[in-house]
This record gives structure tokens, C-alpha cells and sequence, in this order.
């Protein structure tokens, strides 16, 4: 499976299993000494999981290595394993 096919199945698991919608997805570089790149997820969440993350991280823009801002109805993730988005957004369930 290719990196393309890899990042498709996880919007995929995403979108299903939180029931919420990827608005953009793609790699940014964090290091060019050591070409290190971090996963940006851009999500519009239910109603329900936004007032969580404001609930549980209140005043927070950082937690289980994973670090989001806010952008009107979105949520903007960044981490360098996927997996963390995954595990901070079970958090919110």
C-alpha cells in the first residue's frame, strides 16, 4: 500500500468512526536537518465532540503529543504519529 492509500484509509477510519467530516489532509515539514514531517488534519467535528475538547483541554492547545488551533467551525490537529489524533479524539467520545 502507498503513502496515498495509507493517509485514504485513515480519513476513512476518521470520518466513520467519529462521525465527522476531513476538510484537508497533508504532511508538513517540521525538521530539514532530518527531513521529519508531521501529519495536519483540518476536521469539522460534531457539535458534540467540539464542546468536549473545549471541556476537557479547556485553555489547551496541546495534549497526548498532539497539537490543534481553531479555525470557526474546524479543528486543526497536528502530530507526527496519526495514531495520537486517533487516541486524543477516543478521549472525546
Amino acid at each position: 500500500m502507498d503513502e496515498q492509500n495509507a493517509l485514504t484509509g485513515f480519513i476513512e477510519i476518521l470520518e466513520r468512526r467519529y462521525d465527522l467530516k476531513v476538510v484537508d489532509s497533508h504532511y508538513i515539514k517540521i525538521d530539514d536537518k532530518y527531513d521529519t514531517y508531521n501529519m495536519m488534519l483540518d476536521l469539522k467535528l460534531s457539535e458534540s465532540m467540539m464542546n468536549q475538547l473545549k471541556i476537557k483541554y479547556p485553555e489547551m492547545d496541546a495534549a497526548n503529543h498532539v497539537a490543534w488551533s481553531f479555525f470557526k467551525d474546524r479543528v486543526r490537529f497536528y502530530a507526527e504519529v496519526g495514531n495520537n489524533i486517533l487516541l486524543l479524539l477516543d478521549t472525546l467520545k
